[in-house]
């Protein structure tokens, strides 16, 4: 019994402790040379280690910058070129978060997939809302992916141990198939973005980042009690976000940031290694106090309101799309099925 659990354990072990090291790795990073918005390379770094069983080849490494790359310039010039025909612009953009759920949802190509969801969702936002900043924004995208890998490659060396593959377990066939999810899906993450463009919100970039996340691991084959993990996740990962920045405000120094970060990721990172349906809620409040601590820390001291404002509109979105999705699925399943 010993032996079997020491073999669990190692892995899980190294999993967690290339998850804390990593992440706290790149936003230490990030915080040092000043590469806003810091908390990019740190959730890419944390996406990547959550959903790569193993160190990425030199190869798979190079065709995630490339694509990071690729997705990047096709949101920026495409919100460029279509900046005075809006509704052409969010057309092409609804097609193409389609394409990209609809592969997520066959499980094909999921990460590029992914960097090309958080580029769709937030470049064109950005160069409506704040076009002076959108010339920026894809540069801090292939840089973040660079930096998010090259800690990975760096983290697999002290802990290389990987855990063996489990066999797939049979899972019952979606009763409305990956289509129906891509839709739902893309009719979440579209109006989210038409709210932020009519409003104006200057808070675009982050609550997106964290809303694309979210849908992304959304599983339409989990029951509605993981869907409410999901939106608690959310909420405490805002809610310990700030809580961390509250820590670091007392004790502004980086030594003390890198050591209480890990201490935190380490935690994270351990529910994670763990597996099952809880590992994607841990997934999900790493991303958000990911990115409400890396916001804060750009944005510096403000009152109470203010935080409370930015903190809500993290757990309004999340509480959204969670909502939205877990209730047109079980709506468009059925009767997808009956049709069938």
């Amino acid at each position: 019994m010993s032996t079997r659990s020491h073999r669990q354990g190692g892995p899980a072990l190294h999993a967690a402790l290339r998850f804390a090291v990593g992440v706290t790795g790149a936003f230490v990073a990030c915080e040092v040379l000043q590469w806003t918005p810091t908390f990019l390379a740190p959730v890419l770094a944390a996406a990547l280690l959550a959903n790569l069983p193993a160190r990425p080849s030199l190869k798979i490494t190079l065709v995630l910058v490339l694509t990071m790359t690729a997705v990047s310039l096709f949101a920026f010039v495409i919100s460029q070129l279509l900046h005075d025909t809006p509704t052409l612009l969010l057309g092409l953009i609804g097609l193409c978060m389609l394409l990209a759920f609809h592969a997520m949802a066959q499980r094909r190509a999921r990460l590029p997939a992914l960097l090309l969801l958080i580029c769709l969702a937030t470049i064109p936002v950005v160069a409506m809302i704040a076009p002076a900043q959108v010339d920026i924004l894809p540069t801090a995208l292939v840089r973040g992916i660079a930096l998010a890998l090259l800690m990975i490659w760096i983290v697999h060396v002290p802990w290389p141990r990987t855990a063996v593959p489990a066999s797939a377990p049979q899972v019952a066939a979606d009763p409305a198939g990956p289509l129906a999810l891509a839709l739902v899906s893309t009719a979440i993450v579209l109006p989210l973005m038409l709210v932020y463009l009519l409003l104006g919100l200057a808070d675009a970039l982050p609550v997106l980042v964290a809303t694309v996340m979210l849908v992304a691991n959304f599983d339409p084959q989990r029951s509605r009690m993981h869907a409410l993990g999901m939106v608690v996740g959310n909420i405490a990962g805002g809610m310990l976000g700030l809580f961390v920045y509250t820590l670091v405000a007392f004790i502004p120094t980086l030594p003390f940031f890198a050591l209480l970060l890990f201490l935190v990721l380490f935690g994270f990172g351990q529910r994670i290694a763990a597996g099952g349906p809880t590992a994607v809620v841990a997934l999900i409040a790493c991303n958000t106090m990911l990115i409400i601590l890396g916001s804060a820390l750009a944005s510096g001291p403000g009152s109470s309101l203010l935080w409370l404002t930015r903190l809500s509109q993290f757990v309004l979105a999340g509480v959204f799309a969670v909502s939205m999705l877990n209730l047109l699925w079980h709506r468009v399943a059925p009767a997808t099925a009956t049709t069938r």
